[in-house]
């Protein structure tokens, strides 16, 4: 340790109050550095502004804007003041949607309100809202009727006024919620009550031309009221509704009712009321005879215009129909069995081959129009030759049809056909697509289904309401004891039967035991 060199001593300065040499300890650079040729090394050295590591002062670099598209900051800030003069104003006009005007990020409130101020701004009107919320085509009719089915739903209204509502259509869609129709139970204490649901629908003075099968499978639906609408035909499964008790199918353009409709007069039916007039019904021509010509010509000359049927003339009741005699009917309702026409024979397309021609469905008909030829009792229902005989098998065509009806599309399916094909397949597939929608057909002989009918006929049945004992109310006059010759053939409806071959035809009727009479043309 005494061999270690002493280190020197450090002289104090009082300028500095430290120990030091004297020497500076700091780097005063008195000139600028040479210039270099090596390449730059940091960011900055290849700025141009650096002058080459100058002496002379240098301010830091701004910039302005968002970070994806900054610019630099001019000194005087005259090139950001034009920019903001470039910036478009928003007009002055209220939000509708959100109700309160708000100011965007561009526009001071001070200076909207200035030019608001200073001259009139127009507004948009409150229209021009309803105009843009209501750009959908109005709701159809049948869009109507079925938000009126939905709200009887949710109230439990049991009855459904679609009266006068412009309906042209009806689909099953709109009906088929009222087969889960629930009656809300009244309330009372101590009292219970079935909640068995009473549907009463009104679709009285609209243009319906057809109606739903659905209609006919509530089988709680006890008012139906068709009257002034443009039926043409009223389907088969009317005759379904067990429970209805009131039918009004008045004004419109039928001209035969479905035979299944006997099945309303049963002895398990509550029907009640029934409306058939005014219609375009066919009615029977019974061929006259010396004495009757002359009794009409007198009773003309007289001008009896009313009088009772005490005396009816023979050959009204011309035979009683077999199922006549197989049926039981309702004590309150009197049926019975007046004429029937010749069977018409149809090919497999629907054409006629033998029997007579029924007036067609055509509006504006003179009930003179409508009378049809009534046949003998020995009348032939003999079928037309044919070479490959008589079956009860369907047509090719016929299981084609029947195929197409199992599918959804069957509407759709007469634009698939070629341009060139036949033109009554086209009518074939739409009959099939209507009658379909409306429940389907049933033969009245053998009761299979069928799209295509073979055989049919028209068959007159006096309906008539018993009121007391000893007199009847026909369903023309229902409240008139005293009947014209109007009411006694308004009294004969006319019911038209439908078989699914040229072996379905009307058995032999048979002559009532009592001396035959008739009624009055």
């Amino acid at each position: 340790m005494a061999d270690d060199l002493a280190l020197p001593r450090l002289a104090w300065n009082p300028t500095t109050e430290s120990f030091s040499k004297n020497t500076p300890r700091k780097r005063v650079r008195l000139s600028s550095p040479p210039i270099s040729s090596d390449p730059p090394i940091f960011s900055s050295d290849d700025d141009p502004s650096a002058d080459n590591y100058s002496t002379q002062a240098r301010r830091k670099k701004k910039f302005r804007g968002p970070w994806y598209r900054q610019r630099p900051a001019s000194d005087d800030g005259s090139q950001d003041s034009n920019e903001h003069d470039q910036k478009k104003r928003r007009k002055f006009e209220r939000q509708f949607d959100s109700g309160v005007f708000m100011g965007s990020d561009g526009t001071d409130m001070d200076e909207s309100m200035e030019e608001f101020e200073a001259g009139p701004v127009s507004l948009p009107l409150r229209q021009s809202r309803v105009t843009h919320q209501s750009g959908k085509a109005a709701p159809t009719p049948e869009e109507l009727a079925r938000g009126q089915i939905q709200r009887c739903l949710e109230e439990g209204d049991e009855s459904i006024d679609l009266s006068s509502r412009g309906l042209t259509t009806l689909s099953n869609a709109t009906i088929r919620p009222l087969a889960t129709f629930t009656r809300v139970p009244p309330v009372t204490e101590g009292v219970f009550t079935r909640l068995e649901p009473k549907l009463k629908i009104f679709l009285a003075s609209n243009q319906l031309t057809t109606l739903p099968g659905e209609l006919f499978n509530l089988d709680r639906l006890t008012v139906l009221s068709l009257r002034g609408n443009q039926l043409r035909e009223l389907p088969p499964s009317v005759g379904k509704l067990s429970n209805l008790k009131e039918l009004n199918l008045s004004q419109n353009g039928l001209r035969y009712l479905p035979y299944e409709i006997l099945e309303l007069f049963s002895a398990r039916s509550r029907l009640n009321s029934l409306h058939l007039h005014p219609n375009l019904f066919h009615e029977p021509q019974f061929p006259p005879t010396e004495g009757e010509v002359k009794e009409e010509e007198v009773q003309y000359k007289i001008g009896l215009g009313n009088r009772t049927r005490a005396n009816l003339r023979r050959g009204a009741i011309c035979a009683v129909s077999p199922d006549q005699r197989r049926r039981s009917w309702h004590t309150q309702w009197r049926i019975t069995f007046q004429a029937r026409t010749e069977v018409r024979f149809l090919n497999i397309h629907g054409d006629l081959v033998k029997g007579p021609s029924f007036p067609g469905n055509t509006e504006g008909s003179e009930s003179s129009h409508n009378k049809i030829p009534v046949s003998e009792m020995n009348d032939s229902l003999e079928p037309p030759a044919s070479d490959n005989g008589n079956s009860r098998a369907p047509s090719l065509l016929e299981v084609a049809l029947a195929a197409c009806a199992k599918t959804t599309q069957l509407p759709f399916l007469a634009d698939f056909l070629p341009e060139d094909g036949p033109p009554s397949l086209r009518g074939l597939l739409a009959d099939a697509a209507e009658k379909k929608e409306s429940g389907g057909s049933k033969c009245t002989i053998c009761a299979r289904s069928f799209n295509i009918p073979r055989t049919e006929w028209i068959e007159w049945w006096e309906i008539a309401k018993v009121l007391e004992i000893n007199s009847t109310a026909s369903a023309a006059s229902p409240l008139r004891q005293m009947e014209n010759e109007r009411d006694v053939l308004e009294s004969m409806v006319p019911l038209m039967r439908r078989g699914c071959s040229w072996l379905c035809v009307p058995e032999k009727v048979t002559m009532p035991d009592e001396d035959p009479v008739a009624m009055d043309e």
